[in-house]
């Protein structure tokens, strides 16, 4: 009984109940166990002969319970209602039911000292009533109790300690699963304007209509003198509202005051990113939004899907510049492990690239003709990245050719681009990573065009890839002695040769044995003794079992 929910709904999450079948077993378990409960407590009631006079259950009393514990975990798995579309029809009676042995376990408890427990016990008793109020279609009334539900879930979240076997997740879970979805129904059916901010919605419900249910009042009692905060509509109208949304050439009037709050939670948290973490940009973009029929609108979704795009960016380029910097410590390695590290690389740089294709994807954006070339130059300057870094591969493997036709390509695509007409956000490339990049892109077909004109693959020199002999085990190392040892594979052990000389083949001679005319003799000596044992033993059995012939 010290942790209700625990017992309840956490054993039931911890079995992963999904068909009829396993909650009908798991309903067979519960019955089970409360039949040993009633047994070791001595409140089973054999003549049901007019049983409602002789229950026991119902006639228990709270110095009962202050004896023993078990008379309310008796109560609490009576109180537990498994839904099932096949008994559809019998849940209003379940949930009665179970009404009844919810006011019976408060009136065993009234001094229950610990008051998570009783809370615990109001957020089932509250579950229980929202889900008969929908049953009956009253939606007002399990829009109440469902908030109920969810202010305190949160608050014993952050106050509850459950038992090892058991996480705070529990809580939440039950959020997800079943008060969330009932609170989307009640809300809509009553037509709120806060259905989509169930949080506040649910403040708002509990502290204004917590006398629909008077009983259920305690719980926000309970939580009020712990902290207030978990049932108490936040006060927006000190808040200035954005009114207006200017993006681009576009404009737009913001008429929800959730949306607009929306868009100002993702403007301050967008503030506290730090282009160095690549975590920090998880909380900006982790929402979704739904686009609407009306212009305006339309508006707003396109703004908020391109920013979220162009953050998701922006966190890509600091996992690049990342992985480019673990690159370039890499020392001594062999090719095959800088062509896996390339390709890590390469992943990203794709990653990057779809982003900003889903961006000139999104409404809107074709008809900025600013915008539309602020993406383009982007996607051109991570492509020349992404061909660049193929071109190096290429060049290790002795392919210049192929290199050649990669940076000649990126020459193209990087004269082709227009430079940013204004000050980029963040880590995203400026004018400057762009002209650098103009250089550098000339500076390497220069070098390929030279190697392409006087190697190609069929020369047996290399003078550019890897210079591990593991690495071209195909082609003879044209090096001296000293230098063949140091270029095998990336060690960093010192290879020494092995002295080879005949005299050393005669010392080893001296230590071998010549055992071969002493083990024939051996085995001579052996054979003869055991012909001689054999002849004996024939000559003693001669006759008849040998008592003859002697």
């Amino acid at each position: 009984m010290d942790f209700p929910l625990a017992n309840t709904f956490g054993v039931r999450h911890e079995l992963f109940l999904q068909t009829v079948d396993d909650f009908h077993r798991h309903r067979h378990r519960v019955n089970k166990k409360i039949n040993r409960l009633r047994r070791s407590l001595n409140i089973i009631t054999k003549d049901t002969k007019h049983y409602s006079e002789k229950n026991k259950t119902a006639n228990l009393t709270s110095s009962d319970y202050e004896l023993n514990k078990g008379f309310g975990d008796v109560l609490l798995l009576l109180m537990d209602v498994h839904s099932s579309k096949s008994r559809e029809k019998f849940l209003i009676s379940k949930y009665k039911k179970a009404l009844k042995h919810v006011k019976n376990l408060f009136e065993i408890i009234v001094n229950e000292k610990n008051e998570l427990v009783v809370l615990e016990v109001l957020v089932i008793a509250s579950l229980i009533e929202g889900s008969l109020a929908i049953s009956k279609k009253k939606y007002e009334k399990s829009l109440n109790a469902f908030s109920i539900s969810r202010c305190a879930l949160q608050f014993l979240y952050s106050y509850q300690e459950l038992p090892p076997q058991y996480t705070k997740e529990l809580y939440y879970n039950i959020i997800d699963f079943i008060v969330d979805p009932a609170l989307k129904v009640s809300a809509s059916q009553c037509n709120t304007s806060r259905a989509n901010d169930l949080a506040q919605l649910s403040k708002e419900q509990a502290f204004q209509n917590k006398h629909m249910f008077p009983y259920l009042s305690k719980a926000i009692e309970i939580i009020s003198k712990t902290n207030a905060a978990y049932v108490t509509p936040s006060d927006q109208s000190e808040l200035k509202l954005l009114k207006e949304l200017q993006w681009g050439s576009y404009s737009a009037t913001i008429r929800s005051d959730d949306l607009s709050l929306a868009i100002m939670k993702i403007n301050e948290e967008v503030k506290g990113i730090m282009d160095e973490d690549s975590t920090s940009y998880d909380s900006s973009t982790e929402e979704e939004y739904d686009d609407s029929e009306k212009q305006e609108q339309y508006i707003i979704s396109t703004y908020l899907k391109y920013n979220y795009l162009l953050l998701r960016v922006r966190r890509d380029i600091t996992i690049l510049n990342g992985l480019n910097a673990a690159v370039e410590r890499l020392k001594n390695v062999s090719k095959n492990k800088l062509l896996v590290s390339w390709k890590e690389c390469l992943k990203v740089n794709d990653a990057i690239i779809s982003s900003l294709e889903e961006v000139t994807d999104l409404p809107g954006i074709a008809n900025d003709d600013d915008l539309m070339d602020y993406i383009n130059t982007l996607k051109a300057y991570f492509t020349i990245k992404k061909q660049l870094r193929l071109s190096q591969a290429y060049l290790i493997s002795n392919k210049y050719i192929q290199a050649l036709a990669l940076v000649s390509n990126s020459r193209s695509l990087i004269e082709n681009a227009k430079p940013f007409s204004s000050e980029t956000e963040g880590n995203l490339p400026r004018n400057e990573d762009l002209e650098n990049m103009k250089e550098h892109v000339l500076e390497e077909e220069s070098k390929l065009s030279i190697l392409a004109s006087h190697f190609n693959d069929s020369d047996d020199k290399i003078i550019i890839g890897s210079k591990y002999i593991v690495d071209n085990k195909d082609k003879f190392p044209a090096l001296s002695g000293d230098n063949l040892l140091s270029h095998v594979a990336p060690t960093k052990v010192d290879i020494q040769p092995v002295h080879v000389k005949p005299v050393l083949f005669d010392i080893a001679y001296n230590y071998i044995g010549d055992s071969s005319s002493n083990s024939e003799q051996e085995l001579q000596h052996v054979s003869s003794e055991s012909g001689g044992r054999s002849n004996e033993e024939g000559e003693k059995k001669k006759g008849f079992f040998g008592l003859f012939g002697r």
